[in-house]
């Protein structure tokens, strides 16, 4: 395919930066935001507007904790080191040009503010360049600022669902609620809207979902229909060690985290994850010590995982070791401060 001048100025990037100027680019682009005059006066210019709306889907990406793979996010000119030597040669506008028309860019949104007789309105149109999908999603208020949450779940819905879906689980986890109603309205959705061969995501949420609602044999059940849609699915095997456990079948647990040990030992993603549950159940059977043992694994598989550090305070605390585990548990706080379990677990140790 030959895409004539404008390519010229993105190959003679490439050629100081190889194929970054590709690959440090998003592929979820917001276009500046048109707004009013008295909008922008307030300091909501299109570009503040566009790169909040931007961090706001990102922000809704983080807290869904997923697993499964997510679309980067950025603006039409991100600050990267692309952008520092492109504008130096003022190729900025060609690369994304050139980008776009590649195909690059997976999803494009662009919109506007509207002032209205009471009120304000946000309207954003999105497209996906892959699917040819299209979105227009719209909202009112009082205030223009007020409607970039509503608008940036829309557009992260549009994107991918499950990470909606994802992201209110873990935020009803984190607040330590028991109404997982938004959750199970989003998978509902999610069966509905992602592609068939992406569903077993939704299906394995689901099963935590019962998991969480004191229903392990139902989880099962589902971590099992995960499985068999997607049979090298690592984490429904993880997940159904979870159920046993919960169960207090705590030996066929350590099953499935060993199982999960040799299945991920390429990427060794879940290995944290497994450790940190093998030494739960260890502890469970009255051997601290060897629980201890796991604790350390999964520390060295990843010092940052905040589940580790609340998982090992707790065997402390049983033992009577209030010191190292409060340690352990401002540890857990330090790395998911949000968690009000983690903030719960560390004020029963804080006199």
């Amino acid at each position: 395919m030959d895409f004539g001048i404008l390519t010229l100025p993105a190959l003679a990037l490439s050629a100081l930066l190889g194929y970054t100027v590709f690959f440090e680019t998003s592929s979820v682009l917001f276009r500046d935001i048109d707004v009013p005059e008295v909008v922008a006066e307030d300091g909501l210019s299109p570009r503040v507007v566009s790169s909040r709306l931007a961090q706001e889907v990102k922000l809704i990406n983080r807290g869904a904790r997923t697993a499964k793979e997510q679309q980067k996010v950025g603006l039409t000119d991100d600050e990267t080191a692309v952008k520092v030597v492109a504008d130096q040669f003022e190729f900025l506008k060609p690369i994304k040009a050139t980008q776009e028309v590649i195909g690059l860019v997976h999803f494009i949104f662009a919109g506007e503010i509207v002032k209205l007789e009471k009120g304000y309105e946000f309207a954003i149109r999105g497209e996906d360049r892959k699917s040819g999908r299209n979105l227009y999603t719209k909202y009112t208020g009082d205030r223009p600022e007020q409607l970039i949450r509503p608008v940036a779940l829309d557009i992260v819905r549009f994107i991918d669902p499950y990470i909606i879906a994802s992201y209110y689980y873990e935020t009803t986890k984190d607040a330590g609620g028991s109404d997982y109603s938004d959750t199970i309205r989003e998978l509902r959705n999610c069966m509905i809207a992602m592609p068939k061969e992406e569903r077993h995501w939704a299906v394995n949420l689901m099963g935590l979902v019962l998991l969480q609602q004191g229903k392990p044999d139902e989880a099962i059940e589902k971590f099992a229909e995960a499985r068999s849609m997607k049979p090298d699915f690592v984490l429904p095997i993880h997940n159904t060690g979870l159920a046993l456990a919960a169960k207090g079948k705590h030996e066929e647990a350590i099953a499935r985290f060993k199982e999960v040990l040799t299945l991920d030992a390429e990427k060794r993603s879940r290995y944290p994850h497994a450790y940190t549950q093998w030494g739960l159940a260890l502890a469970a059977l009255g051997r601290p010590d060897e629980a201890v043992a796991m604790f350390r694994r999964a520390e060295q598989a990843d010092p940052t995982y905040a589940d580790l550090y609340n998982a090992w305070g707790k065997v402390l605390r049983d033992q009577g070791k209030t010191a190292e585990a409060k340690e352990m548990f401002q540890k857990a706080v330090d790395r998911v401060p949000q968690r009000q379990e983690f903030q719960a677990n560390l004020k029963s140790v804080t006199s």
